[in-house]
């Protein structure tokens, strides 16, 4: 058996070829509470039987126990790109199997083809209490334990700290998701203790608000239909009066607190596309427990307007309690259009009289709908905020989502990662308030007709390009809940930007925006990853420096 063996960056990925196209790297740089990545690469050749090989891997370094290793599973796409897609930078666009979850390397060893290579991704995650410079050696042994290469990374940790997120940053958490793929009950406790789980991979990789479900979301649900019930506010109607319980939004407010979690973002009032309806809201009616509003609901009526004036009083009033009003978001109605922009301000109109309108925030792309004044505050998709920014539109979020698909930054698995890491750079080259993306874990086919697989239906039956709808997988057998290194590069790109925010406070805005060079707008940027790898030791050098 012939091996052969490469030490490769994050954000390259592996399409089981031979790697001597990959660029080898032995060396990086990170900050003492920051997550760092590199791939081990390998190969193995055997003209005879047997045409595969258990391989095993060990780490030798005086910090082995914050290394982490993780075999680079694959997945099948059937949709990388829609079809009409005529963006040349993409990896391929033709159906396949691509690189995402990142399954736990048990017992240190795996199954290596021969012909084929595999990589092993190595996630080094200090405690924030360490710096200094440490050798990362691993060695890889055959299946008779017999040693048969060893490549070492020298990792530098820099003495200084990256600053919290000075961004908002949401990806839409559904809850209803992780039941339904685990076979629990809503609000249970084993569900609740599982959420826990789920929302620490949340945070840990870089989003610090959280879509909190008051009532079940009104989103990518097919008019008509019906998601299963995800509401944190239990309602009582008696004798024609409401009265509300907060208890279960309590126990979400102080679980999200318990792991770090600070912002909430309250699900939409009113329908997507347009606010033309209520949202699902299920109460007990005179003992029955029963939808009282939804679909057949005009979301302008008087039935679902008296609801919200006896409703949002007390929900304001109890987040002023909790001491969390001031970072609470809240939605209309998500993605409007310029054709329903009076609907839109008629709901609007209606929450103003509780919300302050600097707290009400909606996605769209259509600059009309803020020159209107029916959107003050819009999450604007990255292929139409340059007219917004044109503007000097203030306060602006961006996102992006299935079709951002051309030029700009997005995370399909079919798109190189560089496509995935710059989006942190652009944020804080335009200083962008808030990041939005609309699923962190939406297991479920498009417009929430059924439950998916995700490890086998990475499109949502044909809804969006693989990638577009998560980027964590359910829990594998083993119990461990598997991240994509889609996740791991956009944690990436959340960390550039913190350490750009550092730069900034230990130099001036100017200079660091100077070392950015060719990054312009958000469809103009460098189509490589050397650009954003020499980026980050750059900016780690000078913050070096100036410690």
């Amino acid at each position: 058996m012939k091996y052969e063996f490469k030490l490769v960056n994050s954000l390259e990925k592996n399409f089981f070829a031979k790697p001597d196209h990959m660029p080898e790297t032995n060396s990086g740089s990170m900050l003492k509470n920051e997550i760092h990545s590199f791939q081990l690469i390998l190969w193995a050749e055997n003209q005879e039987w047997p045409q595969k090989s258990f391989c095993r891997v060990e780490v030798d370094s005086p910090i082995a126990q914050f290394v982490k290793l993780y075999e680079v599973g694959y997945v099948p796409s059937l949709l990388p790109a829609y079809s009409d897609c005529t963006c040349e930078d993409y990896l391929s666009k033709q159906p396949g199997l691509f690189p995402d979850p990142l399954y736990p390397v048990k017992e240190s060893t795996i199954l290596l083809y021969c012909g084929q290579s595999r990589s092993i991704w190595v996630a080094v995650e200090p405690d924030g209490s360490i710096a200094g410079s440490y050798p990362i050696t691993l060695r890889v042994f055959d299946d008779d334990n017999q040693p048969v290469g060893e490549l070492t990374y020298q990792l530098e940790i820099i003495d200084a700290v990256l600053p919290e997120l000075p961004i908002y940053n949401t990806g839409w958490f559904h809850g209803d998701c992780v039941a339904l793929h685990h076979g629990l009950q809503m609000q249970s406790e084993e569900y609740f203790a599982l959420l826990e789980q789920y929302l620490r991979i949340y945070k840990k990789f870089g989003h610090n608000t959280v879509l909190t479900p008051v009532f079940t979301p009104p989103l990518d649900t097919k008019i008509g239909g019906e998601r299963p019930t995800n509401q944190l506010v239990q309602v009582t109607v008696e004798g024609g009066k409401y009265r509300f319980d907060f208890s279960l939004l309590k126990r979400w407010i102080d679980l999200c607190h318990k792991v770090g979690i600070r912002n909430f973002e309250i699900s939409h009032l009113y329908s997507q596309w347009g606010a033309k309806y209520a949202p699902k809201v299920m109460a007990t009616v005179d003992g029955e427990y029963k939808r009282i509003f939804g679909w057949e609901t005009d979301a302008l009526g008087e039935d679902y307007a008296a609801f919200l004036r006896a409703f949002l009083p007390e929900l304001t009033a109890f987040l002023k309690e909790q001491g969390i009003l001031e970072r609470c978001l809240f939605h209309v109605s998500d993605e409007p259009t310029p054709e329903q922009v009076e609907q839109y301000r008629a709901a609007k109109e209606l929450l103003l009289q509780y919300i302050s309108e600097n707290q009400l925030i909606d996605a769209l792309h259509a600059y009309e709908l803020h020159e209107s004044g029916a959107v003050k505050h819009p999450v604007v998709s990255i292929d139409h905020i340059h007219t917004f920014m044109e503007h000097n539109v203030q306060g602006l979020w961006a996102y992006y989502c299935c079709g951002q698909g051309t030029k700009v930054a997005n995370r399909f698995m079919a798109m190189p990662s560089y496509r995935s890491r710059v989006i942190g750079s652009q944020l804080y080259k335009h200083d962008i308030k808030g990041f939005l993306q609309w699923g962190f874990n939406f297991w479920l086919a498009q417009h929430s007709v059924r439950a998916i697989d995700p490890y086998t239906n990475t499109s949502a039956d044909g809804g969006f390009p693989s990638g577009d709808s998560y980027l964590v997988y359910p829990k594998s057998a083993d119990g461990d809940i598997i991240c994509s290194l889609r996740l791991y590069v956009f944690c990436e790109a959340m960390q550039d930007l913190r350490a750009l925010k550092l730069l900034e406070t230990l130099s001036s805005r100017e200079e660091v925006v100077a070392l950015l060079g060719e990054l312009d707008g958000f469809e103009n940027y460098p189509r490589n990853s050397t650009y954003l790898l020499t980026l980050r030791e750059t900016v780690n050098r000078h913050i070096k420096e100036l410690c």
